[in-house]
């Protein structure tokens, strides 16, 4: 499996972003978990799982959450769109494999 590997991608503003190659199951249990059993809403599970996904953003794994929150709203956009690919077992659009 992928798990240990990394894409990483360029934003519209040329921020980088480097995620997952891969999300497991795992990830998107723990994405989906909620303590009281309450369904989480559209927007709450995309956060989490962009939070599960992003590695760093311009070579910064510190407080990745914050930085997804200070990126352009278009980067913000683009990243979204490659994440759902990745969801979606398709993250082809963008990508330069790491090492």
């Amino acid at each position: 499996m992928d798990e240990n590997k990394n894409n990483s991608i360029t934003l519209p503003s040329g921020a980088v972003a480097v995620l997952k190659a891969t999300l497991t199951a795992g990830d998107f249990i723990d994405a989906s978990d909620t303590p009281d059993g309450k369904e989480l809403s559209k927007i709450q599970l995309s956060k989490r799982l962009m939070d599960a996904v992003v590695v760093s953003v311009n070579g910064s794994s510190e407080n990745v959450p914050n930085a997804l929150r200070s990126l352009p709203l278009g980067d913000y956009v683009a990243l979204s769109k490659e994440v759902a690919k990745l969801i979606q077992g398709d993250f082809t659009t963008a990508k330069t494999p790491l090492t």
